[in-house]
């Protein structure tokens, strides 16, 4: 067994064990507008286990980042600045109810939620979106999305934010859904710009939902 199959079932036993079916991505609480995204990130198609299209490569790639985009608009660069913590509702679009639940319970890790007050804007670095994709008789049946989004804050709290990670997805039927996750945020000092990027950051936290093994 594979990696990429055995993270996909570990992942769906946990899912599992929230409520069954994988369930729809959670309506937003919000009725106002997405703010203007700010997100776009580089997305390719890595690995691909199972017998898919090359033709749909990129497709699935870009379908599947656009999910995790939002996400990381919603939890982390998007919004005005400073606001309140308690301002911070479902910062989850495209997550499954036990995933929204799960991600509910870690906002420090998987939102800006705890830095907002203190910061006056962000500016986004980069952001990369690697898939790898399960696949059944050419038809997408889960994918795991490789996360690394580099953003800067300015204000009382300036400093390089690096949000990494994976996502575990399950295919709804008009888009994708997160069911399961382990994300890390590790924050730096104010930048000199003088001065190069470490070649060896700090450990950081981590964020896990599943029973990953």
């Amino acid at each position: 067994m594979t990696a990429l199959t055995a993270a996909f079932l570990s992942g769906t036993v946990a899912l599992a064990g929230c409520g069954g079916e994988p369930d729809e991505p959670a309506a937003s609480s919000s009725a106002s507008p997405p703010p203007a995204p700010m997100v776009k990130s580089a997305a390719k198609l890595i690995h691909v286990q199972g017998k898919f299209p090359k033709s749909r490569h990129q497709a699935v790639a870009a379908n599947v980042s656009a999910v995790v985009d939002r996400w990381l608009q919603a939890a982390y660069v998007g919004g005005d600045f400073p606001r309140a913590t308690s301002t911070y509702g479902n910062v989850f679009p495209g997550f499954s109810k036990g995933a929204v639940a799960q991600a509910g319970k870690q906002m420090s890790l998987m939102s800006s939620a705890t830095i907002a007050p203190h910061i006056d804007g962000v500016e986004v670095v980069s952001s990369d979106v690697h898939v790898d994709l399960l696949a059944n008789n050419n038809h997408p049946v889960g994918a795991v999305a490789r996360v690394r989004l580099v953003y800067d804050t300015t204000g009382e709290r300036e400093s390089r934010q690096i949000v990494r990670g994976h996502l575990d997805l399950v295919p709804t039927k008009s888009s994708w859904a997160v069911f399961g996750f382990n994300i890390t945020r590790e924050e730096k000092g104010a930048l000199d710009p003088s001065s190069a990027p470490s070649a060896s950051p700090s450990p950081s936290s981590s964020s896990k939902s599943g029973d990953k093994s």
